[in-house]
């Protein structure tokens, strides 16, 4: 009789064990997914600054921090770690390309997983409203496009103020886009613009036209 009453509580209390376990997972996995891409991009700073020497280091640390303040953009920001100027000696071409793509993402995969991350920031910070209306208004655009991926792609890769790697998640998020595939938007279109500015600075475009 005792056994038979003890059996109900053993499965009460397994479930709620079961339970508590399940919600720390979760929680676990929350806190994993909004950290995760922050160690990554300081774990490749940290690498790229230790592998270029003491001239460049510093110009590689202000230029891509300016990346990520309007209105520098790609079009401002690959010329100058390309080019020999007051910062210093021009940068390798594949750290400017990993870099320019790799923080393209990790905003990405910040903004798409952890969407109340953003929103955070945007509420406590009075001049970015402006902007989250603007997007808000070219969300509703894009709503009556039918190639919508097409079109954040394109949003991506045309190099205008307000197009980006935090701007086209906010907005593929806004129309309801999945995580994974606003990522893969932003890979698809920072990797076509970053590779054709690189190319074009470099001057391989003009090598291709005299070729052809």
């Amino acid at each position: 009789m005792k056994i038979q009453m003890k059996f109900p509580k053993l499965v009460h209390d397994a479930y709620y064990q079961f339970q508590n376990i399940k919600n720390n997972l979760g929680i676990l996995y929350k806190f994993l997914i909004f950290i995760t891409p922050f160690l990554t991009i300081a774990y490749y700073f940290i690498f790229v600054l230790d592998y270029l020497p003491d001239e460049l280091a510093g110009k590689y640390g202000a230029l891509t921090i300016a990346y990520f303040i309007p209105p520098a953009g790609k079009e401002s920001i690959i010329p100058a770690m390309l080019s020999d100027n007051a910062l210093g000696p021009p940068l390798p071409a594949w750290v400017v390309w990993s870099t320019i793509i790799i923080m393209d993402m990790i905003s990405a995969i910040i903004i798409a997983y952890n969407w109340w991350f953003p929103e955070l920031i945007i509420k406590h910070v009075p001049l970015l409203d402006k902007g989250y209306e603007w997007l808000h208004r070219r969300a509703e655009k894009f709503k009556k496009k039918r190639l919508l991926t097409l079109s954040l792609i394109i949003f991506m890769i045309i190099p205008f103020q307000g197009s980006g790697g935090i701007s086209t998640p906010i907005l593929a998020r806004l129309l309801g886009v999945k995580a994974k595939k606003t990522v893969m938007i932003v890979f698809a279109g920072s990797t076509i613009t970053t590779t054709l500015f690189i190319l074009s600075w470099l001057g391989f475009l003009n090598f291709l036209k005299g070729v052809f």
